[in-house]
C-alpha cells in the first residue's frame, strides 16, 4: 500500500473519473485542464494546486473536499463510493470526436484542448 499522497490523489481521481464512464480526453476538455497534466496528476508524478484541485471538483459535480478524501484503505485500492448517478450520455457527434481525440498524438491532443478552452472563452458563447 502506497502512502504517497500524490499517488493516493491521483487514484482518487482516476477513479472518480471512471466512475462517470469519463476518460481523460473528456474530463481535460470539461475541465480546461490539459491532458497531458492530467495523466501526470492521476500517476502521481505533479503536483496539483488547490485552483486545478476546486476545477476538478467543479467538472466532476462534487464538493472540492470530496477530492481530498482519498486516505484509508479504500483510496489505496483505488476504490471509491459513487455520489451521483450514471455517466452521461452524449451525442454520436459528441462520441465520434472522442473516439477520434483518442487517435491523436498527446501533443495533438494539447493543441485540440486548448483551442477549445479559446473557443469557450470567447465572448457571446
Amino acid at each position: 500500500m502506497t502512502t504517497n499522497p500524490l499517488r493516493l490523489f491521483g487514484r482518487h481521481l482516476a477513479t472518480l473519473r471512471k466512475q462517470r464512464g469519463w476518460s481523460q480526453e473528456t474530463l481535460a476538455l470539461e475541465s480546461g485542464l490539459a491532458r497531458s497534466y492530467l495523466s501526470g496528476i492521476e500517476r502521481g508524478v505533479r503536483n496539483v494546486a488547490l485552483a486545478n484541485i476546486c476545477a476538478l471538483a467543479d467538472t466532476l459535480s462534487l464538493p472540492p473536499q470530496e477530492m481530498l478524501a482519498f486516505s484509508g484503505e479504500a483510496a489505496a485500492n483505488g476504490v471509491a463510493q459513487a455520489r451521483h448517478g450514471v455517466a452521461p450520455r452524449y451525442s454520436p457527434a459528441v462520441e465520434a470526436t472522442l473516439r477520434h481525440m483518442a487517435e491523436l498524438s498527446e501533443a495533438e491532443q494539447d493543441v485540440v484542448a486548448a483551442v477549445a478552452r479559446a473557443l469557450a472563452r470567447k465572448p457571446g458563447r
